[in-house]
């Protein structure tokens, strides 16, 4: 059956009991966010995405002046946010000794009305279709949200089955209901006082994620590397003003489930009898309080991916955001406050190096269940950015992962060529980044000889046919997967390298040349 929307009117808050001090909302309001999953939300699946969005964690910071009477008191926080992980919630300032805490969160909503209410006397306004004219009947409403069913003097009746418009009225808010989370605490005051409480708490549902752009020079040699801090809040609370960092760095964390009192909705559920039928209207089914609260949350739309980078010239024309030490994490302090709406990604640069050095390679990889077979045919390498993390190349900062796009100049237009995850990279590494495959070079390897040796050991000899179509020359890079216990090269025609935990050799190729390259591995067999 199909869903219903429920609309609610609502006038004013619920009163607070006589010994609750209610702090309606934060003064300030500091945050940190915390990173989670290991790569960047473009390169995750829709179920993901939602995943990593909910599992993204916040370090909220509040202050809050409250004025406080003698005696034993309520103290209650609204407007938390709503992933907010109890436990973890700690209030410094407090003028007496805390002996409670709780958390409160149950959506106002359509369906926790009609649950809430459920066994109560209620009314239901019909309009009739060809007339317009309202009637008001009373009622007992037995069940809901999921199919509703009220009691009245005709009988058992499914409500918004009757084919005209229907409203349900309730003759107050049910107890308990609430607009927005709240956390409260039971202090005992010793003297009345007005104190400046700071509020600290672990939230989920903000994550974050770094994108690069990387704009390559036309001589092919040089590139300027542009960053952001792509904050993406999945849930329904606002950060106002926030003071905002951002750490770099995989956290040892336990992951804790948090109800956030997602909003219910209310369906319909339909059978045959005198005031019903099975044929499904486009009647709504309306729930109206006589009371308090203002309208409800919307419904959480599906978590989306990372914002486009924002354009390379917006970044001079920023400040950026300053990076730090946190022990063995590294932390980007944001260099004014943000306002993170709910459901909101946002962008703020954190990096900007022009001219950074870097080569082009085209990796082709040998793995050693490669059999050299004809049939197997020429292989595309990959197209491979090799950039060193070090001040005399031009960068020299640590990156934090994420996603990173390449974008070439053609003809005085920027191309996009290509697009990668980024690990963290610390300073002094070097990073490697694969936009694409080769078009115009070729590599095909081929196992031309296997020996057996003594001891159970097996020597191979490869031959890897090496073809450059361009107009310029080009470097190519072997790589052999060792993937093999005791391995070890035997025979090869200079001295390899180490890239990745894979032996690697470079050959250079010339315009339009084609050339063999040959090697030999022992392992054990």
């Amino acid at each position: 059956m199909r869903a219903l929307a429920g609309a609610l009117a609502f006038a004013a808050a619920l009163p607070a009991h006589a010994d609750t001090i209610a702090s309606r909302a934060p003064e300030t309001v500091a945050v940190t966010l915390y990173r989670d999953g290991d790569g960047p939300f473009q390169a995750l699946n829709a179920w993901q995405r939602a995943q990593a969005a909910e599992k993204g964690l916040i370090l909220v910071t509040e202050t809050r002046t409250v004025d406080l009477p003698a005696g034993r008191h309520t103290i209650r926080f609204d407007g938390v946010a709503e992933g907010l992980i109890p436990q973890s919630a700690a209030v410094e300032g407090l003028p007496g000794r805390a002996v409670e805490r709780n958390y409160d969160y149950a959506l106002l909503s359509p369906g926790t009305l009609v649950e809430r209410s459920l066994g109560q006397p209620i009314q239901v306004v019909r309009t009739n279709r060809k007339t317009g004219r309202q009637r008001t009947v009373d009622a007992m409403l037995l069940q809901g949200p999921n199919g509703l069913l009220v009691q009245t003097a005709d009988g058992v009746e499914a409500l918004g089955c009757s084919g005209g418009p229907e409203r349900l009225v309730l003759s107050s808010v049910p107890e308990g209901l609430t607009d927005k989370p709240s956390l409260s605490t039971i202090v005992d005051v010793p003297a009345p006082a007005r104190v400046k409480l700071t509020l600290s708490y672990l939230a989920l549902g903000v994550n974050w994620q770094a994108d690069y752009v990387a704009r390559i020079h036309p001589d092919g040699k040089r590139l300027d590397l542009t960053g952001w801090l792509t904050l993406v809040n999945s849930g329904g609370s606002q950060f106002a003003d926030a003071r905002t960092q951002a750490v770099a760095g995989r956290l040892s964390r336990q992951y804790a489930r948090v109800d956030k009192g997602q909003p219910l909705r209310i369906n319909r559920t339909c059978w045959p009898m005198d005031t019903t039928h099975l044929i499904e209207s486009d009647s709504d089914i309306q729930v109206q309080a006589r009371a308090a609260f203002g309208p409800p949350p919307l419904p959480i739309p599906p978590v989306i991916s990372a914002a486009p980078p924002v354009p390379t010239n917006a970044v001079a024309r920023a400040k950026l955001a300053e990076q730090s030490n946190l022990g063995d994490y590294k932390l980007y302090t944001l260099p004014a406050p943000v306002t993170l709406n709910p459901r909101q990604t946002k962008q703020v640069a954190f990096l900007d190096q022009k001219d950074v050095a870097f080569q082009r390679l085209y990796v082709v990889t040998i793995n050693p269940w490669d059999s050299g077979r004809e049939d197997e045919g020429f292989r595309a390498p990959a197209v491979t950015l090799r950039l060193d993390n070090t001040v005399r190349n031009g960068l020299g900062k640590p990156l934090p992962s994420g996603a990173l796009s390449a974008m070439e100049t053609i003809d005085g237009r920027p191309t996009f060529a290509g697009e990668q995850a980024v690990r963290d990279v610390a300073v002094g590494e070097p990073l490697d980044l694969v936009i694409g495959q080769a078009v115009d070079i070729l590599a095909r390897p081929r196992l031309v000889a296997e020996q057996k040796l003594k001891k159970s050991r097996v020597r191979r000899t490869y031959e890897v046919d090496l073809s450059n179509a361009k107009t310029i020359p080009v470097t190519v890079e072997v790589r052999q997967n060792p993937n093999l216990t005791s391995f070890r090269v035997v025979a090869e025609p200079h001295k390899h390298d180490i890239r990745q935990g894979m032996v690697a050799w470079r050959v250079t190729l010339a315009p339009n040349q084609s050339r063999g390259f040959r090697y030999a591995i022992e392992y054990d067999g």
